[in-house]
């Protein structure tokens, strides 16, 4: 995972091959197979656990104060020139990856509002997906003197805002999902 990283921070996505991550990696090709079928395979495990912070939005009680760390370490990535959030091809792919982890508590949130969806959920998951990333993405090329809590607190409140539109659900409804305790994803290995 670190090799992937190091190689996509430094050459950008489409770039890097597998041969590449595991050279540096100092791994042999079939190890690599062994755990993933494609350096795609790899970016959605590499984005997963940035990304379950922001899927928790939906349905969880996320605070700002379990925001900012993440919004920091994208500033921080950011400040090494991440690829993340110019490349339109590693953008496309996080975002997708993001509504793949936001379409079950979707679901979980309309089940218990039980509500009638203006569109299909995983139109709606995308969507949700495209305006975090975009809020992020806008806040660091654009926008670096708003503060990590000010950024953090448009994200739950704009994801929040946008699932009771989508969901057609009442402005006060409540749209947390019962007795969860929220985890993050932690990498594997």
């Amino acid at each position: 995972m670190a090799a992937f990283v190091a190689e996509v921070l430094a050459r950008g996505y489409e770039a890097v091959s597998v041969e590449d991550i595991v050279g540096r990696a100092n791994i042999g090709r079939s190890t690599f197979y062994m755990h993933y079928r494609s350096k795609d395979d790899l970016l959605r495990e590499s984005i997963a656990r940035p990304s379950s912070l922001l899927m928790a939005i939906v349905g969880g009680d996320v605070t700002v104060e379990m925001l900012v760390p993440l919004l920091l370490h994208c500033r921080e990535q950011r400040a090494h020139g991440s690829t993340f959030f110019r490349e339109p091809i590693l953008r496309r792919l996080w975002v997708q990856r993001l509504a793949e982890l936001i379409e079950p508590r979707l679901a979980k949130v309309a089940r218990l509002t039980r509500a009638q969806t203006a569109l299909p959920r995983p139109f709606i998951a995308l969507q949700l997906a495209e305006a975090q990333i975009a809020l992020i993405s806008n806040w660091l090329l654009e926008w670096p003197s708003v503060t990590p809590e000010e950024v953090a607190k448009a994200l739950i409140a704009s994801t929040h805002a946008m699932l009771r539109a989508l969901l057609r659900l009442r402005p006060d409804a409540l749209i947390l999902i019962p007795g969860e305790k929220l985890q993050v994803i932690r990498r594997s290995g």
